[in-house]
């Protein structure tokens, strides 16, 4: 019987809220969860644990920081304290967390949320260990389309389960005030919610925001990999930092359009944003670049733009959305609660158990 989850996370848990924090969270007001971090630098060799509600986050601080392993005996026999004797899932979000399965005897999970190994600076011989995670695993879970299509030859086992979306949090943007940083803004609004990195097109932003409409472009979340000195340098243009995850709907209160301006590269081939569902529903109108996933599903609920200019175009037209495609826009986000989806999740785990 399953007693617990251990999770290796390449993300911050204290970072932007994605989706294995949707995930995790629910999961753990059923049972135990662990998390491991990736090591952080330190000046002392020591785990520290964190609490968040029912989740335990395990941040192994190191003193050869980003050179340490991703996971080390430390790291798991901390773990093993923290479970106990119960019998814990491995859920990895990353191939190079593998050892996690070695020294825990549940069932594997591999929740695929991004190709990892397309992104900047992945770890070397990423590729080659995710070919052995999908072979090893129990489980693959694949957070959008491309991702599934990429892995559906590992068999059965992989099952397509795109992110979904709070809904009940998101559907009041038109009901608050907007949020002071957008609300002092005067003209058009086009904002962007998310990680700003390699997966963004600057030179859109650069076009936007020497729109003749002269809209105000709002970069709404934390810089990671991306030199500042690519951003658009004008009065026009607003990069926020980390905002705390429950402020996002009073961002979107204040904005006229949602940006999704991904460049076309090998980072971006196999995403599917989850901010496309909160967009839809808080009733924003979504200006996009010509993202497989976003096109498959929801094209016809977007306008679209791959070069700068056609990007702002389609950020022109965004801005008078008719109210009959923000209600089916709306209604899409509503049938993709989080709430549904971590519940069938966690079926097919127990399915695969028995099996």
């Amino acid at each position: 019987m399953i007693g617990g989850i251990i999770v290796g996370l390449h993300l911050r848990w204290d970072g932007v809220w994605q989706r294995p924090h949707h995930l995790l969270s629910r999961f753990a007001r059923r049972l135990p969860v662990v998390i491991i971090e990736e090591p952080f630098p330190a000046a002392r060799d020591e785990d520290e644990v964190r609490t968040y509600e029912n989740v335990r986050v395990i941040r192994p601080l190191r003193t050869r920081g980003y050179g340490a392993p991703y996971v080390d005996d430390r790291a798991l026999g901390t773990a093993r304290r923290l479970l106990g004797s119960r019998e814990a899932a491995v859920w990895l979000y990353t191939p190079m967390m593998l050892e996690i399965a070695d020294a825990f005897g549940g069932p594997l999970v591999y929740d695929c949320m991004d190709d990892l190994a397309a992104f900047d600076f992945a770890p070397q011989g990423i590729r080659e260990r995710e070919r052995v995670l999908l072979e090893r695993a129990d489980l693959v879970f694949a957070g959008g389309r491309s991702l599934y299509l990429a892995r559906a030859h590992y068999g059965e086992k992989v099952k397509l389960y795109p992110s979904g979306v709070e809904y009940e949090r998101f559907s009041v943007a038109p009901f608050l005030r907007p949020h002071p940083i957008v609300a002092e803004l005067t003209g058009p609004v086009y904002g962007y919610i998310g990680v700003i990195d390699e997966r963004i097109d600057y030179d859109i932003l650069a076009a936007l925001a020497d729109a003749a409409e002269e809209p105000n472009i709002v970069m709404i979340g934390p810089t990671v990999k991306a030199d500042p000195g690519r951003f658009p340098q004008r009065p026009n243009a607003h990069f926020t930092g980390i905002v705390p995850y429950a402020t996002l709907p009073s961002f979107l209160a204040g904005i006229d359009v949602a940006l999704m301006p991904f460049a076309a590269n090998r980072s971006t081939r196999s995403i599917s944003p989850t901010k496309t569902l909160e967009y839809f529903a808080a009733r924003v109108p979504v200006a996009t670049t010509p993202v497989a996933d976003v096109l498959a599903e929801y094209g016809e609920l977007v306008d679209v733009g791959e070069s700068p200019a056609a990007f702002a175009a389609a950020c022109a037209r965004a801005r008078f959305a008719s109210r009959e495609r923000l209600d089916r826009a709306q209604r899409a986000a509503r049938a993709r609660s989080w709430d549904a989806i971590a519940a069938a999740m966690w079926r097919e785990v127990f399915s695969a158990r028995a099996r």
